[in-house]
């Protein structure tokens, strides 16, 4: 098998040489370890496309434990040397919900099916989606209102969540463009309509969270989007939220 030394003294097993036989794979894997000992190495990291699953109970019994996974890969860790750090998997899941005024100050809120209350439009953010697209889009499709992304005023988070992983929930303004609802998912949402804030804050049949930081933050701007400069190359920053002084303007 075929491997990359990295800055860090750990050794990656290149995926499309991992052999397909289970004998011939331990064997290798098995003298791969024993090569990276003997250069003073720390970890090797298995990346085993599904196609290879078979070889799972091979690596396993040679040390290696799970460390993450996609749809299509599992990785897979051996360390070589007692109180090596192993870079952690992805530890949150993130969500977000829109904060939506009309012209006329009304709250734009959504009923799913099988709840008494209503709450913000929203979902989760998908695998390098940017937050503003993440929350246009949920607008959308749960109101049918098309609004964009203005500031994020707050955020909250939840421990344990989906998967033994934190949920980290930003509360996200946005300034509307419609005011004709429509919603599109109807196989999750029930209703969806403008409402004054004082009708949604008085229902209490909506959770008792979501009406505080719809009377908490419905006059507040937060962070506003912000372009960093020199921008460029490959730790180019995917979006920028900086906080704003009364005026509306960045502090210098």
């Amino acid at each position: 098998m075929q491997c990359e030394w990295d800055r860090f003294n750990g050794v990656t097993i290149l995926a499309d040489s991992i052999p397909d036989d289970a004998s011939r794979f331990g064997e290798e894997l098995a003298t791969l370890q024993r090569e990276c000992l003997a250069r003073q190495g720390r970890i090797i990291w298995l990346h085993l496309p599904i196609e290879r699953a078979h070889l799972i109970a091979i690596a396993t019994g040679l040390g290696f434990v799970f460390h993450n996974c996609h749809p299509d890969q599992l990785t897979l860790v051996f360390t070589l040397r007692p109180g090596t750090f192993v870079p952690f998997a992805p530890t949150h899941t993130l969500g977000a919900g829109a904060l939506v005024l009309n012209r006329c100050g009304e709250l734009l809120t959504i009923r799913e099916h099988g709840m008494p209350g209503y709450k913000l439009p929203g979902g989760h953010v998908e695998l390098g989606e940017p937050i503003a697209t993440a929350i246009e889009r949920e607008v959308y499709e749960e109101t049918g209102i098309h609004a964009t992304l203005s500031s994020i005023a707050g955020f909250t988070t939840r421990y344990p969540a989906a998967f033994g992983r934190t949920d980290l929930y930003l509360i996200c303004r946005l300034t509307a463009h419609s005011d004709q609802i429509a919603i599109q998912d109807h196989d999750e949402i029930a209703d969806a309509r403008w409402m004054t804030l004082s009708e949604y804050l008085q229902d209490e049949r909506n959770a008792p969270f979501n009406r505080q930081l719809v009377a908490e933050l419905h006059h507040r701007q937060g962070l506003h989007p912000t372009e960093p400069v020199n921008n460029q190359g490959p730790y180019r920053k995917q979006e920028t939220f900086f906080a704003t002084d009364w005026t509306g303007e960045t502090t210098p």
